[in-house]
């Protein structure tokens, strides 16, 4: 497993615990990009202001170039 695929995973545990509500983050294929991907809780500024705050807890992952995916559902 990469560096950044471990960041992922860390962030995921991290924004997981900060928010309350399940997080994955995962490698989409088609858009060559990491997808953080939850439902219910904060909404994508919320979380993106938490996954900011964890910058130095994940320095392989780039926050900037992931792609928030909050189901509406």
């Amino acid at each position: 497993m990469s560096k950044r695929a471990r960041g992922a995973r860390r962030l995921a545990s991290l924004l997981t615990t900060e928010s309350g509500t399940y997080v994955r983050i995962y490698y989409d294929r088609q858009i060559r990009r990491y997808r953080v991907v939850w439902a219910k809780g904060p909404e994508v500024a919320q979380m993106f202001t938490y996954a900011r705050d964890f910058r130095s807890e994940v320095p392989d992952v780039d926050i900037s170039t992931l792609l928030w995916d909050r189901a509406s559902k």
